[in-house]
């Protein structure tokens, strides 16, 4: 059947072919635009890198401020925190370089820092919390008629005790271990004191081999100044540790020995002419 074109006598029109001006004007349109949104999405992720960036320093500025305070207040040094944060020294102490372009912890290093502050945190306001359970229980206790009575019982001297209740100060984690033991409570597991005790194992050492050294001096010294160091020291105190660092190299031994010794460390009261002088009871 004809179409109304070709009964009026016009020819068909080419549907297929396009003047190329049209064709080149619509592909330039098309590529504009394509290059105009690439780069609205290129300066948006721009954006987004550098405001990435700005956030990641900030963040690192601030760890990096709250590792130095850290450091002051565990009385540690650089490459004893880094050793805790289990971050190679050499790249830890490029981190707080002065004058100098600062290194940028990596995201890795980052996240590793936050976790051991964020379990540093947790372990800090649980022994806040159990503080102060301990002293609501002591408001109502009858286990102890005294103070002293009570710092004995768990091995510390007795101003010291009265002073952390008096204050409602947190004291030692050790102390709230003693007395959370003896009143029943739940003490944190040793998932997250490993590398503690890795690092209180360093200072031991340390320790031991500085008392040896000074040992040996008083050793080789004279009767005099043997004398003096006598009348320094409580030797009750010197046996106490004598004999914890004997027995603690066998568990079971230890278990033993912790069971069933009355002995107190008294902290070398007697120097001074302290060890006599009534405490607050």
């Amino acid at each position: 059947m004809a179409s109304r074109r070709e009964e009026r006598g016009l020819p068909s029109p080419d549907l297929t072919h396009r003047p190329i001006s049209v064709n080149l004007s619509l592909t330039s349109q098309i590529g504009e635009r394509a290059i105009a949104k690439s780069n609205v999405l290129r300066n948006i992720n721009s954006k987004e890198k550098r405001e990435t960036e700005d956030m990641n320093s900030r963040s690192s500025e601030q760890l990096i401020i709250e590792i130095e305070n850290y450091s002051k207040t565990q009385n540690l040094s650089k490459k004893e925190i880094a050793r805790r944060f289990d971050i190679p020294y050499n790249t830890f102490k490029k981190w707080f370089l002065k004058g100098k372009i600062k290194r940028i912890p990596s995201k890795i290093y980052l996240d590793k820092i936050q976790n051991v502050f964020e379990s540093q945190r947790k372990k800090e306001q649980y022994w806040e919390e159990s503080w102060i359970k301990i002293l609501k229980w002591w408001e109502t206790q009858h286990r102890y008629s005294s103070i002293r009575e009570f710092a004995d019982d768990i091995g510390w001297d007795t101003q010291s005790l009265f002073h952390h209740i008096q204050s409602k100060k947190t004291p030692p984690k050790i102390i709230i271990e003693k007395i959370s033991k003896i009143l029943g409570l739940e003490i944190p597991g040793s998932d997250f004191n490993l590398q503690d005790a890795k690092n209180r194992v360093e200072k031991v050492k340390f320790l031991l081999i500085l008392l040896e050294d000074e040992l040996r001096w008083f050793r080789d010294s004279s009767e005099e100044n043997r004398n003096a160091l006598r009348q320094t020291l409580d030797f009750s105190d010197v046996g106490y540790i004598s004999s914890l660092l004997t027995m603690i190299a066998d568990e079971s031994q230890f278990i033993r020995w912790i069971t069933l010794t009355t002995n107190r460390y008294n902290f070398f009261r007697k120097k001074g002419g302290t060890k006599n002088e009534k405490g607050p009871d």
